[in-house]
């Protein structure tokens, strides 16, 4: 047997299996609801002399009642209570309950046929190199491609499939590019971060760190970070203006000196390298930055490493955005084929060589 006759096979197998679950469920679905009406009929709250009277009405009593008389003769336990017969409404719930029973033994025979049917399909040679292929298409009087093949045959076609991922793709693509947006990164480490630790107290390390971080969390809020990522011995923060990550590098420079000389209790003074870049990037409120993925973060960590301590580096296109230029010197070095600008406290008052 080949393997598209195992498929066809397995398909009417899963026809005949769909049809006759249809049919019992429909099925004992109605006499349910037909017992259910009989003991209704049968009930002291309901007027049966007026409902007599309809014709549907007797189609149900003349169904029922010899169903009901033959079960009440077989069983040998009350059924009575109070002279009202509840036997139709217990023949209704067992009917109710096989209806079920059915349904879900259908559904599991459905999907172990769904399941052998694709299992055989992956087994076959053939039948995988032409799933994976596509197969070939030709143009019909209406214009429009079928498959051929094993797909063409069996009635499937595989642009269907393309075009519905094509169709997914420009959707992600579409919200993706809502989130397209310009953003400043600043990177910054510290120096020498292992040396300042080896040798010293180590809860005096632990200190000093933590009180490292709340400096940087206290100047990052005070200009409107966006989010920021942490290491063991440095950060990237994210702003929504380039000016704003620049004073936010300036500010923790200018408040270092007074920081090592109140908090610094080791041996070695806490100094930083700063990098500031900017550009567009796929960002939302809901992404972590440590999963951004972004050749302007990539340039944003290679300033920092690049940069003397306590200092800020920023490339040329950075520079031309700032505001506030004073402070910043042209240096001898490129980063990525970028020139750059650096920002110190040693030199506050230098003019810019870009003037």
């Amino acid at each position: 047997m080949t393997e598209e006759s195992q498929f066809v096979r397995g398909s009417a197998s899963r026809k005949v299996v769909k049809a006759a679950r249809w049919i019992l469920v429909l099925a004992l679905g109605l006499w349910a609801l037909i017992f259910a009406l009989y003991f209704l009929l049968n009930s002291p709250l309901v007027n049966s002399a007026k409902l007599h009277k309809y014709s549907e009405v007797g189609y149900v009593i003349r169904a029922c009642e010899p169903v009901v008389s033959e079960i009440r003769s077989v069983l040998s336990f009350r059924t009575t209570f109070h002279g009202f017969d509840f036997l139709p409404l217990m023949i209704a719930t067992a009917l109710y309950l096989v209806m079920n029973f059915v349904d879900s033994c259908s559904l599991r025979l459905l999907i172990w046929l769904d399941a052998r049917s694709q299992k055989r399909l992956l087994k076959a040679p053939r039948a995988k190199i032409q799933l994976a292929e596509g197969v070939s298409f030709s143009s019909t009087s209406t214009g429009k491609k079928e498959g051929r093949g094993l797909l063409g045959r069996l009635g499937i076609k595989p642009e269907d499939e393309r075009e519905k991922l094509l169709r997914e793709y420009a959707e992600v693509k579409k919200r993706l590019e809502k989130t397209k947006q310009r953003l400043s990164f600043l990177s910054v480490d510290i120096v020498g971060s292992t040396r300042i630790k080896v040798g010293q107290d180590p809860l005096a390390s632990e200190h000093l760190f933590r009180e490292y971080r709340v400096l940087l969390d206290g100047i990052f809020k005070k200009f409107r970070f966006r989010a920021a990522s942490w290491t063991p011995d440095g950060v990237m923060a994210c702003f929504p203006q380039v000016d704003w990550g620049h004073r936010a590098a300036k500010e923790l420079l200018k408040r270092l000196p007074a920081f090592n000389k109140e908090k610094n209790q080791l041996s070695f003074p806490i100094q930083v390298r700063c990098g500031l870049n900017a550009g567009e990037v796929l960002y939302d409120e809901s992404t972590p930055l440590e999963l951004l993925s972004s050749h302007v973060l990539d340039i944003t960590g290679h300033l920092q490493k690049a940069a003397q301590p306590d200092t800020v580096l920023v490339t040329e296109e950075i520079y031309n955005e700032l505001r506030e230029k004073k402070g910043l010197v042209i240096c001898p070095n490129e980063v990525d084929g970028h020139k750059v600008y650096q920002w110190s406290l040693e030199a506050p008052n230098a003019v810019s060589q870009a003037g």
